[in-house]
């Protein structure tokens, strides 16, 4: 027994790699933020085929009879593979074929291949018999464009959907019998802002030396298995490199998708499910069918490290689920296995989209035992709410998973069967208090009541808080009367501006972090307090200074308690429609938010315009001399904080001057770092 333990141990100690996971690398999902966050495994590598004698192979497909079909771009051949005996079936050869390099086959196992040096597409039946070839169309609606197939896809009508290397306008079509059918989709050239304003601004000669302003290449196109196309785009930012098309060629993913920049390939398996590569990191992504991120994986390495690509640009999904990949530079095949927590996200997607609600929340209710955090599954049982009628455990997972959007839906469900319930009671209790106030009003002749309450409002008024806080009321309704009273000292006080700058701030503080979910896009956590303090204060002290030092070279009247009483006086329309706006948030749905930016928009435009008048009469200025002092005062600003951004800058190269001289004194004086 002994002996066998040692065994045991021994086999343990040689062999550390066959215990370890299989997996190499990480695999990537969304928070609830937005952000990269690690998840559990969701494919597993399995299998790493190098004995095919590969070379520069571009693309591969796994046809209806499981065979995969893979273009071998370098040896000129298709090479046919069977994954379930690892063995060669067939390969296909042409005399006319020079360099396959995208494959695509039917559900009859016809085999098209784009030959781009040939500028050809091939056709082969399942024999491997040439029976057609698509040359150049000969339209004249095709024009000079040029015709180098590198990709190809084919709908359940037979019609062609070709890549060709270089076009910019779009995808070509082609009919079954090599009818030009026209393009059937393309990108559209995004301008930035600075390109803008040179269209606006350049003269002609100037546009033409700058450089040409081309869409997008499509790199990829892909049908399923009703006929829908799909098409990927490289080297571009944004959500629109992913595309699901319509029938006129139209972007179903209307909102975009999140995704990478050098996305080489596109493939859907039986329930939908969508796999991009990239081929610069070597990722490999799975959305949704609506385009919703479900996780990645993979990474780049010039190693060889299962998992790893050095260029990945190609993606095929067998009936089981196993993922197939291909690496052109390394030439070799990689498999994946899907994982349970994989196998049970798909298996919610297809319950959901089958109308299964109940078993698909179940099955979410699984994945969260892998992953508590997941933002698909909190999305996904919060639809399964919604289609059930369950708001508010559809709330409580929306709001866990992000989903502003499904939110405010499952909260305007709440609230209308809120008020359902409620509307009538709020009614009565309106009535009441009506009756209640006319009878009060009748029996109260003598005013006592009336007197009593008008005292003790006026008590409540004298306290010199209460008091400046009234008054900002009167500056925000009769502006120049407040005013006249504030530099006369009337009315108002440094204290009282003290206390409104409080105010506004609490209400700013508020307003950023106890917002609704519905409103609030960032997390407490999230937020910078020492930002928010110091930006509050110090915008507040750069507007005080500079307008007194521009009133003082400008003839103006008020003095720096002036200015800095007028700005807390002016700020009381900002107090309340921070306040405003925080309490709506937790009533409002999307439906309502433009409520919100009416109430801000609002605010501002109130503070402006009092915070004028305001200057205007404190410095006892002329319309003109308002203007010029609130644009120099602006312009005051700017050189503040240029000026402080260069000592910030100063003092920290100083600072690190003088440690790098501290540390070269220490090591000259120990001999030690």
């Amino acid at each position: 027994m002994k002996r066998l333990i040692c065994l045991l141990l021994a086999f343990a100690c040689l062999v550390p790699a066959a215990i370890a996971a299989q997996s190499t690398t990480y695999t990537w999902a969304l928070n609830n933020k937005g952000e990269f966050v690690h998840t559990q495994d969701a494919y597993l590598p399995d299998r790493t085929v190098t004995h095919l004698m590969l070379k520069e192979p571009e693309d591969l497909y796994i046809a209806s009879d499981g065979y995969m079909y893979i273009s071998d771009s370098g040896n000129g051949r298709i090479v046919v593979y069977d994954t379930a005996t690892s063995t060669v079936v067939k390969e296909i050869r042409h005399e006319q074929m020079q360099r396959p390099r995208g494959i695509f086959v039917t559900s009859d196992l016809d085999l098209y291949v784009a030959d781009s040096a040939a500028a050809v597409v091939f056709r082969f039946n399942k024999d491997g018999e040439l029976i057609q070839t698509f040359a150049r169309p000969e339209s004249a609606a095709f024009g000079d464009t040029q015709y180098a197939p590198k990709r190809v896809a084919v709908d359940n009508r037979g019609s062609l959907y070709i890549i060709g290397e270089g076009v910019y306008n779009g995808v070509i079509q082609l009919s079954v019998t090599g009818e030009f059918l026209g393009f059937f989709t393309t990108n559209r050239v995004t301008l930035s802002f600075i390109q803008i304003l040179q269209n606006i601004f350049f003269t002609e000669v100037q546009k033409q030396s700058l450089q040409d302003r081309t869409p997008g290449v499509i790199e990829n196109v892909h049908t399923d298995k009703d006929g829908i196309v799909y098409t990927v785009t490289m080297g571009r930012e944004g959500r629109d490199n992913i595309k699901k098309h319509n029938m006129r060629g139209g972007n179903m993913f209307t909102n975009g998708v999140l995704s990478f920049s050098n996305l080489s390939d596109i493939t859907t398996d039986q329930s939908g499910i969508i796999y991009v590569t990239d081929s610069l990191f070597g990722y490999v992504s799975a959305y949704s069918p609506y385009g919703d991120f479900i996780f990645e994986f993979g990474g780049y390495s010039t190693e060889d490290v299962a998992g790893y690509y050095s260029y990945l640009t190609s993606v095929a999904v067998e009936r089981d689920g196993t993922l197939w990949t291909l690496d052109s530079i390394k030439a070799y095949l990689q498999s994946y296995k899907p994982t349970e927590y994989t196998n049970s996200i798909y298996t919610a997607l297809a319950l959901f989209d089958q109308g299964r609600y109940d078993d698909a929340e179940g099955v979410w209710n699984n994945v969260l035992r892998y992953n508590q955090s997941s933002v698909l599954a909190h999305d996904g049982i919060g639809k399964a709410g919604l289609y059930t009628q369950d708001y508010e455990n559809a709330r409580e997972h929306f709001e866990l998973s992000g989903n502003r959007t499904f939110y405010s839906q499952a909260f305007w469900e709440l609230r209308n069967n809120w008020l359902q319930e409620n509307l009538i009671w709020f009614l009565i209790a309106l009535v009441i208090l009506i009756l209640a106030l006319a009878v009060l009003r009748t029996a109260d002749h003598k005013k006592l009541v009336k007197s009593a309450v008008g005292g003790a409002a006026h008590t409540v008024a004298k306290v010199p808080v209460i008091r400046d806080v009234v008054f900002a009321f009167s500056v925000m309704r009769h502006p120049l009367d407040g005013y006249y009273d504030l530099k006369r000292k009337i009315r108002g006080s440094a204290g009282g501006a003290a206390f409104l700058y409080f105010l506004l701030f609490a209400a700013l503080t508020v307003n950023q972090v106890g917002k609704a979910f519905i409103l609030q896009t960032t997390a407490a956590e999230d937020m910078n307090l020492a930002a928010l303090v110091g930006g509050f204060i110090g915008a507040i002290l750069l507007f005080v200074v500079c307008n007194y030092l521009v009133s003082s070279i400008n003839d103006g009247e008020g003095t720096i308690g002036d200015v800095f009483k007028l700005v807390a006086y002016a700020s009381m329309p900002l107090t309340l429609s921070f306040i405003l706006i925080t309490v709506l948030s937790y009533v409002l749905t999307f439906n309502e938010v433009f409520l919100v930016s009416f109430i801000q928009t609002g605010g501002i435009l109130w503070f402006c315009v009092t915070l004028y008048l305001g200057l205007q009469e404190m410095h006892n200025y002329n319309v003109w001399n308002t203007v010029k002092s609130i644009l120099f005062t602006a312009g005051f600003i700017a050189i503040a904080v240029i000026a402080l951004l260069i000592l910030t800058i100063l003092f920290q190269q100083t600072t690190q001057f003088v440690e790098a001289v501290g540390r070269e004194v220490y090591y000259n004086a120990t001999g030690t770092i």
